[in-house]
């Protein structure tokens, strides 16, 4: 157990280079700095006017979507720099505040309350036979053979528990429009009833994080779950950073579900047929206008990362124009070349140059 003198001193008197295994430890430090978090939204039933916990009721992820839990990025960055894949997948050895630690998939069941036992997702989506009918009659009410990525084609249960785990479990920014098979996989379950290893989905991305790494890795990478990493060091090794805390944990709010929800007993209507609009929840003073302001900055960060990837598709259709473009030059000059190498071939058979000796006005 580290004490609160052990850590004051480690924060104070030792260098960089102590916090990391090696030298390509420190530098994936640089890399894993310049990636943004994303925070995982946290759900308090009592604060939302819609049942979203129900959904879930045959996992139990209920614990780490209402998990929340504050923590320093330096110690997050730290874990993600010296950490070691292990063939197994099975559990997270690493290097913090200059003290080893292991995270076990039993340590996600114990301070996580995560199941431990079931298909393990990530090998699941590898496989070539899902049934993918039986996903689309899930999520769609459709039988297309065929993965189907578009979230507004979704049952409305699909669309609630796509958005928080999109939003709390399996952290993706940016495109929000469209689903992964992965994701579609894990609603499908869930709306099924049916159970899963949930504590490997969780290593799993933790573990997919570690490309970020590589530096032929070009386009960044977003990193997330730090408040769970954090949180089980605390638990099993006591380890808090010396400094307050860096990464707040944000909330779902109604206007994250409003869009989703087309409930009338839920919005309320009176006998007139006009719809009555809910009251907000009691939060926290100012608590709904930085949650509104949280909202509007992820639909930001929507549309910036679509018209970043419109750009990025038009800047590779201009670079392959270019490259035909050039390729046609190059083909052209060197026809003209050929042409120009034959004529002046042709003036030398049939013009051939005077002797040395001879005077050429003669």
């Amino acid at each position: 157990m580290a004490s609160s003198s052990k850590r004051s001193k480690i924060s104070k008197g030792s260098s960089r280079k102590e916090n990391f295994l090696s030298k390509e430890c420190e530098t994936a430090y640089g890399r894993y700095s310049a990636s943004k978090i994303t925070p995982s939204r946290i759900l308090i039933q009592s604060n939302i006017d819609y049942q979203i916990l129900p959904p879930f009721s045959s996992t139990q992820l209920s614990f780490i979507l209402t998990l929340s839990h504050s923590y320093h990025k330096e110690m997050f960055l730290q874990f993600l720099s010296n950490l070691r894949v292990i063939p197994d997948f099975t559990r997270l050895t690493s290097f913090v505040m200059q003290q080893k630690v292991t995270i076990e998939k039993e340590d996600l069941g114990t301070f996580l309350h995560l199941r431990t036992e079931g298909d393990r997702l990530h090998t699941l989506i590898q496989e070539s036979d899902i049934s993918w009918y039986l996903v689309n009659d899930t999520l769609r009410g459709n039988k297309d053979k065929y993965h189907q990525p578009r979230v507004y084609t979704l049952l409305q249960n699909a669309r609630i528990i796509q958005h928080v785990l999109r939003s709390s479990i399996i952290p993706k920014a940016g495109d929000r429009v469209n689903m992964t098979p992965l994701l579609s996989v894990v609603t499908h379950l869930i709306m099924s009833g049916k159970p899963f290893d949930e504590a490997q989905l969780i290593l799993d991305y933790i573990h997919s994080l570690s490309d970020i790494r590589h530096p032929q890795t070009k386009r960044k990478k977003n990193i997330a779950l730090g408040h769970l990493v954090c949180y089980i060091l605390e638990k099993k090794y006591n380890l808090i950073y010396p400094e307050p805390p860096t990464e707040e944990p944000i909330f779902f709010t109604n206007a994250s579900f409003r869009s989703l929800v087309h409930d009338p007993s839920v919005e309320g209507e009176d006998s007139e047929g006009e719809k009555e609009v809910p009251p907000e929840p009691a939060l926290v003073p100012n608590q709904n206008a930085y949650q509104d302001m949280i909202q509007r900055f992820d639909t930001m960060e929507i549309n910036f990362g679509q018209r970043f990837d419109q750009i990025n598709l038009d800047m590779k259709t201009q670079k392959d124009r270019h490259n035909l473009d050039m390729a046609w030059i190059r083909g052209q000059t060197y026809y003209i070349n050929q042409n120009v190498a034959m004529i002046n071939s042709y003036f030398t058979a049939f013009n051939p140059q005077p002797p040395p000796d001879q005077d050429p006005g003669v």
